[in-house]
């Protein structure tokens, strides 16, 4: 079962509360929910829309589809009213234009804030609202409420009026359990945000210095590890700037911390000159871009897949780098606590692109294990026991053996200019030389090392949809509604996107009849690394270029056209 509602409102009239508070509700019965944010750059005003996809399964992108309406403003319900599908209901602070429609409630939302004692309670009566109508026990919002408001006993106490008015109201109404989702036991899950799922993946890997300069959408990563920072030991640092931020990060690479930094495309061009330090000193990093719609300030609070490119060759010189792409809020975790591992391993920056979407987006996830943090780097006793010690020194897989300053009386030196293999500046021709194919070296290891994708296929002459990050999931379940009635189409997902494997090596990919993409981006992104690594560029390519995600309907409807092009 799959109920979508949608919270329309104008920014600052508490739309993400009454979300939270739904999610929360909705992870404690045992049940699923994914949350997207559709909201104007603006801090007040404006038609904005949190839309809940509730289900009784996992689910992991948006719908078209409005089955309940919930209009904290005349405007929002102007936009939204004729989205509501055949049999939904719409409940609104304001009367509804079409006097007398049988899916308009019979009370206002307005009314019931009043009622409550305080009109700034609208959030919570459409939680309230949204929870009742979904059939989830009271006593779950209840406690919800409690543990918001409870530091305040009278503001604990106007939320309690208005969950038992709207709940009233609803009772009165037959409106509760319209839209009731089946019973579900209650399991140990969390309900988050991709941001959050990023930093959570960051302590996981071991993350303990992060430095960045605000930009949305990555703010919610340097907030939420700001705010577990005397719980887990990570030391957070907010920038004068992006150019601060990137060497701040090297330096404590540098020192031993596994560090981090996150920023958007803008923020992220700043760093450019940094990413190419680490890769001279050959210093580990994580770099997380969460992706939003350029050129320059774009669309701020709006979803694209455009810096893949950006990501691949930013800096000058060439030199080893990871860039990996979560396709979900769990995934999101699991790859920032692997890009600290591989960093540390091969000593490089890995970059970990999101975009808003997934940053901004909610879910709820399992508990997830908690890996071994693993270190690739020298201990103190290892390094004693060496009679000299060569920070760069030649290997034949280009990875160097990493000791960190101060443990011992052998010196750790690093160095921006080209040096020799102890880490001092030199200009030698014949050093020189050595030094850059020790870095080449690092590239193929790196290279060798990239896992391929699997990519199960009924038939792989059919043709192949290719899809990255947060697009994924949407089209796999697309393709699954255009695959019911028997095989059309094979799905390929990549979540490591630099370097790529050998494709070819799939059946599915080096047989296809067609190459499909779908990226949510203007082009010259993944289609031109694939021609570029693969030597074949996509027959088709789906491209979005409004900001606005992918959507389950719309791809079921591009796809289903490409199927009948070909």
């Amino acid at each position: 079962m799959d109920i979508n509602l949608r919270i329309t409102g104008a920014a600052g009239q508490g739309m993400q509360t009454a979300a939270d508070l739904v999610g929360k509700a909705l992870a404690r019965a045992g049940l699923h929910v994914f949350i997207h944010q559709d909201i104007e750059s603006r801090i007040r005003g404006g038609v904005n829309f949190s839309q809940l996809r509730c289900a009784d399964h996992p689910v992991h992108g948006p719908r078209d589809r409005v089955d309940v309406l919930i209009a904290l403003s005349e405007p929002g319900l102007r936009a939204f009213a004729p989205a509501v599908a055949e049999g939904g209901l719409i409940f609104s602070t304001v009367p509804v234009e079409a006097a007398g429609c049988p899916r308009c409630a019979p009370f206002f939302l307005s009314e019931l804030a009043k009622a409550a004692g305080n009109e700034k309670t609208v959030s919570t009566v459409a939680a309230a609202v949204a929870a009742s109508v979904l059939g989830l026990p009271g006593s779950l919002l209840d406690g919800l409420v409690e543990e918001r408001f409870g530091a305040s006993e009278k503001l604990a106490e106007v939320n309690r009026r208005a969950v038992a008015l709207s709940r009233g109201a609803m009772d009165a109404a037959g409106l509760a359990g319209r839209f009731a989702l089946p019973a579900a036991d209650p399991a140990d899950r969390l309900f988050l945000s991709g941001a959050n799922a990023v930093a959570l993946g960051a302590l996981a890997g071991g993350c303990t210095f992060m430095a960045a300069y605000p930009m949305s959408p990555s703010t919610g990563i340097m907030t939420t590890l700001s705010e577990l920072t005397h719980e887990c030991g990570c030391w957070v640092e907010q920038a004068e700037d992006e150019i601060a931020a990137i060497n701040m990060v090297a330096g404590a690479s540098y020192a031993g911390a596994r560090s981090m930094t996150a920023s958007s495309g803008g923020g992220f061009a700043l760093m450019t000159e940094g990413v190419s330090l680490l890769g001279m000193i050959e210093c580990p990093a994580v770099i997380v871009i969460a992706q939003r719609p350029g050129p320059a300030t774009g669309l701020p609070t709006r979803t694209a897949q455009g810096d893949l490119r950006l990501a691949v060759n930013a800096g000058h010189g060439r030199f080893a780098r990871v860039v990996l792409a979560p396709r979900t809020i769990p995934e999101a975790y699991d790859l920032t606590a692997r890009a600290f591992d591989l960093a540390e391993r091969w000593q490089l920056p890995v970059f970990v692109l999101t975009d808003q979407l997934l940053q901004d987006g909610q879910t709820i996830i399992d508990r997830p294990s908690v890996p071994e943090a693993k270190r690739h780097v020298l201990d103190a006793a290892q390094v004693a026991a060496l009679d000299a010690y060569e920070r760069y020194a030649y290997t034949e897989d280009g990875v160097s053996p990493m000791a960190l300053p101060g443990q011992s009386r052998h010196l750790v030196c690093v160095d921006s200019d080209e040096h020799d293999p102890r880490g001092h500046l030199i200009e030698d021709a014949p050093t020189s030389l050595a030094m850059c194919e020790k870095r080449l070296r690092k590239l193929a290891t790196v290279e060798a090392a990239a896992p391929l994708p699997d990519c199960p296929a009924a038939d792989p002459a059919l043709p192949l949809v290719v899809s990255w990050g947060s697009t994924a999931p949407v089209v796999g379940e697309a393709l699954a509604a255009l695959n019911a009635g028997g095989p059309r189409f094979n799905h390929l997902q990549l979540t490591q996107l630099w370097p790529l494997p050998d494709l070819r090596r799939i059946p599915a990919f080096a047989r296809c009849a067609r190459l499909i993409l779908v990226e949510h981006s203007a082009g010259d992104g993944l289609d031109g690394l694939l021609a570029q690594t693969q030597l074949r560029a996509p027959d088709r390519c789906i491209f979005k270029l409004d900001g606005r995600p992918f959507t389950v309907e719309e791809l079921i409807t591009r796809l289903g056209e490409e199927d009948h092009h070909g």
